[in-house]
């Protein structure tokens, strides 16, 4: 029972701070932020993402069901299937 007391007095002292509000800045409506230069995308079609995901949903599924089931079959059967999916685009997808 003490704990439970004390534990509630620490919490009604976190109350008033939790409830300050903090008055946004006087000019924030003309607050205007610098463009940032944002790298370039990588080039991946549609075709590419499918692959990708193809190889991932069936790596995911077959490492599961051959290792014994759990995340880290999945996980290692992903990588596997991701990493074939983005080779066979890579070799076998329409020519750029």
């Amino acid at each position: 029972m003490p704990r439970l007391l004390l534990l509630l007095a620490f919490l009604a002292f976190g109350l008033p701070a939790a409830a300050q509000t903090v008055a946004p800045p006087p000019h924030a409506s003309t607050l205007t932020l610098p463009q940032v230069q944002l790298p370039p995308m990588p080039d991946i079609s549609a075709g590419h993402a499918a692959a990708l995901g193809t190889g991932l949903f069936a790596g995911a599924l077959a490492g599961s069901a051959l290792i014994n089931g759990g995340f880290i079959g999945a996980a290692i059967g992903a990588i596997a299937g991701v990493t074939i999916g983005n080779w066979a685009w890579k070799e076998h997808g329409p020519e750029d």
